[in-house]
């Protein structure tokens, strides 16, 4: 690899690292209002990286490069903008070092990532326009990774982050110390954001690698800040806590070491992490409430038992909380994972006859669970099915996977 491809590679990973932590920074700092300039300065700092590393070489700390060199573009973009605003020329002549100073210690770009989410998640956003803006500026998801995660389509995607962005300009938005009831009123909000960047880690749809620890560790971080402030550790919280510790624990058996993706019943159970499946368990305990019955709750006591040797009786379990879970949140990932549970307990022609009424021929999940409940019963539509799964992914770790079970649909018929 030469220095200026192993520089673009660098700066691609950095890229997808840093512009998350600098644009919370850099907006708290400056204002949300701002965020078009926020995002040039980020850019015009990488732009620099990519003209500059090829011909003196990657820096010894790539990360402290970028900061210094995005603070001083900083200071010098919204010191030309302040200048052009006349009721700001006062202030920016009288403490100048006060108003554009910009720092990028750990704790404060931390901090400022939590507090920018609880700002963008404002009441004067529509729902999916809080979500939506939160995943890609404070969380750096793509518009396709944001459409994946909210089962919707780009374009309708990229209208919703015009419409808050317009919002964002026209308001009077401005960033303040929040009170606890807005604190409180956001918090459902906030889970949903962080709840998302982890799925979105922990099985990507959208690129090559099914696993992105990067935003894997983001969402525990992000978890990991709001448990040590008694307002935000909720039971809702602890139980997605519960869930990203019963998920993680997982990781390291999830692929092979060519890179595919290895599924439940074939993974190295002694591979699995204990103390995380034994932290899981603890944060779970303390989430029990029974006012709170939350998406989160369910996820993590069925992703409990997925920690458990396989068995008919644990199935029995799972399905009937999902049958429960079904009853409160009544949407088509929850309708299908059900079936594929009572398919372990009852079978998978009569699952057969439980999915027979649900017909969404735009579900990929659809396709691949239909692939795999004909599987014993008729190979070729089994088949058809998968290679309809196929067509609706764009991760390639996957796509492979469902040839992988083609091919075994084959040799059963060869």
């Amino acid at each position: 690899m030469t220095i200026a491809e192993k520089g673009t590679t660098i700066l691609s990973d950095l890229f997808r690292r840093e512009q998350v932590k600098m644009t919370a920074v850099l907006c708290r700092h400056f204002g949300i209002k701002d965020l078009d300039l926020v995002e040039d300065v980020i850019a015009e700092t990488f732009l620099k990286a990519t003209e500059l590393w090829p011909q003196s070489g990657i820096p010894e700390n790539p990360s402290a490069w970028l900061y210094v060199v995005a603070k001083n573009i900083a200071k010098d973009t919204f010191r030309k903008k302040t200048s052009e605003i006349k009721k700001f020329k006062n202030l920016l002549d009288s403490n100048p070092k006060e108003s554009l100073e910009v720092s990028f210690e750990d704790t404060i770009i931390a901090d400022s990532h939590l507090t920018m989410i609880f700002t963008v998640c404002d009441n004067t956003l529509s729902p999916k326009g809080k979500i939506c803006l939160s995943l890609q500026i404070l969380c750096g998801l793509s518009v396709e990774e944001i459409a994946f995660a909210l089962h919707s389509n780009k374009e309708t995607v990229k209208k919703i982050l015009f419409r808050a962005r317009e919002q964002l300009r026209e308001s009077n938005f401005e960033i303040k110390n929040l009170t606890l009831e807005d604190i409180r009123l956001r918090m459902d909000t906030v889970l949903l954001t962080i709840y998302l960047l982890f799925n979105e880690g922990y099985s990507s749809k959208t690129k090559d690698s099914v696993i992105r620890m990067d935003l894997i560790k983001q969402a525990l971080n992000l978890g990991l800040s709001l448990l040590e402030t008694k307002l935000t550790r909720t039971p809702e919280l602890l139980a997605l806590m519960s869930l990203f510790c019963f998920q993680a624990s997982r990781l390291d058996s999830r692929m092979n070491p060519e890179g595919s993706v290895v599924i439940f019943t074939d993974q190295d159970k002694s591979k699995w992490d204990q103390n995380l499946i034994q932290k899981g368990n603890e944060y779970f305990l303390e989430a029990f409430n029974p006012d709170s019955q939350s998406r989160y709750h369910y996820e993590a006591a069925i992703a409990y038992w997925h920690t458990q040797e396989e068995s008919l009786e644990k199935w029995k379990y799972v399905l009937m909380i999902y049958d429960r879970f079904l009853g409160v949140y009544d949407s088509p990932s929850v309708f299908l994972n059900r079936v594929f549970a009572y398919s372990k307990v009852y079978g998978k022609q009569k699952a057969l006859e439980e999915v027979k009424n649900f017909n969404d021929n735009k579900n990929r999940d659809y396709h691949s669970l239909l692939g795999y409940l004909y599987t014993n019963s008729n190979t070729e539509l089994a088949s058809q099915h998968y290679q309809k799964a196929i067509q609706m992914t764009k991760s390639n770790k996957e796509i492979s996977l469902l040839q992988m079970k083609i091919k075994e649909l084959d040799l059963v018929n060869g």
